[in-house]
């Protein structure tokens, strides 16, 4: 029994412990500035902003824009 364990142990350690952090990987959005206060706008004046990301994650990270 003892044997049995030990082996089940090394099988662990051995071959899933360093699949685990592949296990984890994901794409992690990072935004600088998040908050933008844009102030009294007229009604009808467009003004815009940029929001720069960045991908902190350690996989690919993908951006869907659309317009609103």
């Amino acid at each position: 029994m003892l044997r049995i364990s030990r082996l089940i142990f090394a099988a662990f350690f051995f071959v899933l412990l360093p699949l685990l952090p592949s296990a984890f990987a994901a794409p992690r959005a990072a935004i600088e500035n998040p908050l933008f206060d844009a102030g009294d706008i007229p009604q009808g004046k467009k003004i815009s902003h940029d929001f720069f990301l960045k991908n902190t994650g350690d996989k690919e990270l993908t951006f869907k824009i659309t317009p609103c």
